[in-house]
């Protein structure tokens, strides 16, 4: 991966610290703008173009025509500053520094919700969390134009780094939790329901914070060492105010936690690397950690009523599109308990004709970019050449989005094809539509469209599963 990176100031802290977290080539254009080095900065043939406009420069430049470059732009909003000149009224004198950097900022929202090509970082919510003393030094600003200090530049840089995996579908989908000593306080088996705290130092604040994960399409599971009877007898103690149906998937008993997470995994349809585990006990991070390094496993401070903090400090959950199909996840994995206790009775067969699949082919346009170019980003076992596509990569291309209803529910949008001419250049398909037949449905659409359909499998380290599948179905490759 290449980024370019402009700024107007110094920028070789976040530079170097940039390349280091993402592994890129970076290269930097201080005090450059990009439309003044186009032929350079075409040359070099970044991925993305990072566009830094530092508060201390006071320049407050116009985003919007760069938009109009072949480029995918990252560009952080203005972390907040006030020169103290004019006190609380500088919130709204539309002539002082502190307005003019939150009229900037919120031109800059407007532009990346209209431009698939401009995605945001939250440089001043760095700043907030940081400090501003920890951020900036007036120092550095004066003899080196540094706008930021090594540690701000370090926080900088990872939230960015966040930015850009979370745009290659590199995103954390689900949280797994533990029960006794982190979603209450006390130890069930020994004290019971009713001697278990709700309302222990930070437990209803880590509670609600779960509850808004899962609102936005986080998943949410449970591995607790307990009793499994026992541990969902927990649930209901007064004040809780969760219930194991809030948990996609529950993993209760006495064995290893790692081996409880890779259950979850499969329970959920995603890698392991999707997963965040949360547990307030030392030893258990440890295991997951050494058995799973590609899990996130926060190293949790000892007092709870720090959690929220640490956690959301962390931004364990980036990504780079919000849309209804996430919200609809966590019902469609319910709909499949219900899917999982039909298939137990039937034949494979049988249970695929009872399904009453339905799939709705819908043009690729501005009402599906989204998730058409999240699933690209998000499918890896079924990713037929391997391809990733952001929105802005997608408009004006043809191609087909499919949604899949069955007699149980709506699993929403599951599959994008992006075609070029009778070549499907992209196809993904979600891993909860996988083994149902889908496939074999979006082909006889597409034969349909295009008789003289052609395809490729390209082989990644995941998508194995999608070796034959154009022999199997009769479409010709090279």
């Amino acid at each position: 991966m290449k980024v370019a990176l402009f700024a107007d100031s110094a920028p070789q802290f976040v530079e170097r610290a940039l390349a280091r977290l993402t592994g890129a080539e970076v290269r930097a254009w201080p005090f450059a703008w990009p439309e003044a080095v186009r032929a350079e900065l075409e040359a070099f043939a970044p991925d993305w173009v990072l566009v830094w406009a530092c508060a201390e420069a006071a320049r407050f430049p116009d985003v919007a025509p760069l938009l109009r470059l072949p480029f995918r732009f990252l560009v952080p909003n203005m972390a907040a500053r006030d020169d103290g000149t004019m006190g609380s009224l500088a919130l709204r004198e539309p002539t002082s520094l502190r307005a003019k950097i939150l009229a900037w900022n919120a031109r800059l929202v407007e532009l990346a919700r209209a431009h698939a090509n401009l995605t945001l970082v939250d440089l001043d919510g760095v700043q907030a969390r940081l400090g501003r003393g920890r951020t900036f030094d007036p120092r550095l600003w004066e003899a080196a134009a540094m706008a930021l200090t090594p540690e701000g530049a370090e926080a900088f840089a990872k939230r960015a780094a966040d930015a850009l995996r979370a745009a290659q579908g590199r995103v954390r989908k689900a949280l797994v939790t533990d029960l006794d000593g982190t979603l209450w306080d006390g130890i069930v088996s020994e004290v019971g329901p009713e001697g278990i705290d709700p309302d222990g130092p930070g437990r209803r604040a880590y509670r609600d914070w779960l509850r808004a994960l899962a609102a936005r399409g986080v998943l949410l599971a449970v591995a607790s060492h307990n009793d499994p009877d026992v541990a969902r007898a927990a649930f209901g103690r007064p004040g809780l105010g969760m219930a194991p149906g809030d948990f996609l998937a529950f993993e209760a008993d006495w064995g290893p936690k790692p081996d409880m997470l890779r259950r979850i995994a499969r329970r959920l349809h995603v890698g392991t690397d999707a997963l965040v585990f949360v547990d307030d006990r030392p030893e258990q991070r440890a295991q997951v950690r050494e058995a799973l390094p590609e899990v996130a496993v926060p190293e949790m401070p000892e007092d709870p009523a720090r959690w929220v903090e640490f956690l959301a400090a962390q931004n364990l959950f980036e990504c780079a599109q919000l849309t209804g199909d996430d919200r609809l996840r966590a019902q469609s994995l319910r709909d499949d308990a219900a899917r999982a206790e039909a298939a137990a009775a039937l034949s494979p067969e049988a249970y695929l004709a009872s399904l009453g699949q339905v799939l709705t082919p819908e043009p690729l346009g501005p009402g599906n970019l989204a998730r058409a170019a999240q699933l690209t980003q998000r499918c890896n076992q079924f990713n037929m050449r391997g391809t990733r596509h952001t929105e802005a990569d997608l408009a004006g291309r043809e191609g087909w989005v499919y949604r899949l209803r069955d007699r149980f529910g709506d699993l929403g949008a599951v599959s994008a094809v992006v075609l070029e001419g009778d070549f499907v250049e992209t196809w993904v398909i979600s891993c909860r539509a996988l083994n149902r037949g889908v496939e074999r449905l979006i082909l006889g659409h597409l034969r349909a469209q295009r008789p003289g359909l052609r395809g490729e499998y390209v082989p990644t380290a995941r998508n194995g599963r999608c070796a034959g599948v154009y022999k199997e179905n009769g479409v010709p490759t090279p």
